[in-house]
């Protein structure tokens, strides 16, 4: 059986959630998941997502797919992983926080 790491939604409308599940890859979108492994909220703001990493390890070493959305995912939160392997709160930065952050590169550049 072949599984996949992916988005389920959650919330009403207009009010998304996500949470991150493991599932058989043949299942319904909202279909039962096998495992959670966290959840991703982009309508906070900052947007934000909890990820258990030490969980998504062991499933990719068992060969789950993981669709690009949660790949993107879990590379920012080892990025922002300091403590190691379990479950790590990443922080997206807003747009204000990305255009100062741009802003201050240009700065450098010139000067």
């Amino acid at each position: 059986m072949s599984v996949s790491i992916r988005l389920s939604r959650m919330g009403s409308n207009k009010n998304a959630f996500f949470r991150i599940v493991v599932l058989p890859t043949r299942s319904r979108r909202d279909g039962s998941a096998l495992e959670t492994l966290g959840y991703y909220r982009p309508d906070a703001n900052p947007k934000q997502a909890v990820i258990d990493l030490s969980k998504a390890k062991q499933w990719l070493k068992k060969g789950a797919i993981v669709s690009s959305t949660v790949m993107r995912l879990l590379k920012m939160a080892e990025k922002s992983n300091t403590q190691g392997d379990g479950e790590v709160k990443v922080v997206f930065p807003s747009d204000k926080t990305k255009k100062a952050h741009k802003e201050r590169l240009a700065a450098k550049k010139k000067g």
